[in-house]
């Protein structure tokens, strides 16, 4: 997980943020921006499991 993904993951959650508040001018933009925060949830789902199977998969010290 680089941070360049971190960056463009938050970018797109972003923009959907700005083109859903943009929605009260129309009601187009609303769901465009509905359908951007979705895409950018997806994104961060994805990065939150590959952070989560890097952590489980390291290998742990003996006990």
């Amino acid at each position: 997980m680089s941070i360049k993904n971190v960056g463009s993951v938050a970018l797109v959650i972003l923009l959907g943020l700005v083109i859903g508040v943009l929605g009260i001018v129309a009601d187009e933009l609303y769901t465009v921006g509905v359908l951007i925060l979705i895409i950018g949830g997806v994104g961060a789902a994805v990065l939150a499991g590959e952070f989560l199977i890097r952590y489980f998969s390291r290998p742990r010290p003996p006990a």
